[in-house]
């Protein structure tokens, strides 16, 4: 795969376009809309290593997977995979969530999946990313979706202000425990296999896979759809939020030029950031489409076969 920038012609008058009045079913919380201009720093900028322990040398340092995972049933059986309700720790809180399961006797790669945010008196475990974890679990993968804290039911703890660190934690002790229980008898992470695997992240959730796919170098594809990719940099943070540099992750990206909750025009500079650092990519925008697309006509369906076909590439 060669890097490559399909962009529309009508991304070229980004600036210009007019909203898009289709249902926008994800919308940022004000902590990414009310930063101040320095956050769009580009990521190339010198940044100014201060102690955090939500700077990514500190999260890599951190113990993970020290409490424990709890299978709590098997909530949906489909003719491809099961899903499991689980639930776990993490800094001292209960994360919820799901695993799909394919059927068959494995070994099976892992994909990441992450969600977005969305109002905490509207969130719910099984809501719009449900349908993309699935379709990756139809074609052969063990598929994670965590309920990132503050996503109810899982607890929450204050975080502004940690650049997703928590979120991040979250991620990090979940596949901790999934590589506790591959290979053990019994486990519904027997079949595991986590020598390369892939990470998928809308929104919010694509800031948290950048952070991840930094952390574990057995992540070799990344998805990043609408994702969030400018507002937290290592120049802003003053420590490092994230180094895509130094990983040998694939990446592909996704994002509609009519999408009012986050800006196209962030997602062609990361695209020309991966470029500028030689990560190999593909990137593709999708003319007037809005933040998410499952109303938005065959971008859905496109986006999703993409997103299957790369995965089947780069991880098998």
């Amino acid at each position: 795969m060669k890097n490559k920038l399909l962009i529309s012609l009508s991304l070229l008058l980004l600036t210009a376009c007019a909203p898009v009045a289709s249902a926008v079913i994800i919308e940022e919380s004000d902590e990414l809309t009310n930063l101040p201009e320095a956050a769009e720093v580009a990521d190339d900028s010198p940044s100014v290593e201060i102690a955090s322990p939500n700077s990514l040398e500190a999260l890599a340092k951190k113990e993970y997977g020290q409490g424990e995972l709890r299978v709590e049933y098997a909530w949906e059986n489909k003719p491809e995979f099961t899903r499991y309700y689980i639930t776990y720790d993490s800094d001292d809180l209960n994360i919820h969530g799901f695993v799909n399961i394919p059927v068959g006797e494995g070994p099976f790669p892992v994909v990441i999946a992450l969600h977005g945010y969305i109002p905490a008196d509207e969130y719910e475990t099984m809501d719009y990313s449900t349908r993309y974890a699935d379709s990756i679990a139809r074609k052969g993968y063990i598929v994670l979706h965590p309920n990132m804290r503050n996503f109810p039911p899982s607890d929450s703890a204050p975080r502004r202000g940690d650049y997703h660190g928590g979120f991040t934690t979250d991620v990090m002790n979940l596949l901790e425990y999934v590589r506790q229980e591959a290979g053990q008898e019994g486990s519904i992470f027997e079949n595991a296999d986590l020598s390369s695997m892939g990470i998928w992240g809308h929104s919010l959730g694509g800031s948290v896979a950048l952070r991840v796919s930094a952390l574990v170098p057995e992540i070799d594809a990344v998805v990043l759809y609408a994702a969030v990719t400018q507002r937290y940099s290592n120049s802003s943070a003053g420590f490092t939020v994230y180094d895509f540099e130094n990983s040998d992750a694939v990446f592909q990206v996704h994002h509609g030029t009519g999408d009012p909750t986050v800006r196209a025009s962030d997602s062609v500079r990361f695209c020309e950031q991966l470029d500028k650092a030689n990560i190999e990519h593909e990137c593709f925008f999708y003319e007037d489409a809005p933040h998410t697309f499952l109303r938005s006509g065959q971008d859905d369906p496109l986006f999703i076969q993409r997103v299957v076909n790369f995965y089947a590439e780069e991880i098998g």
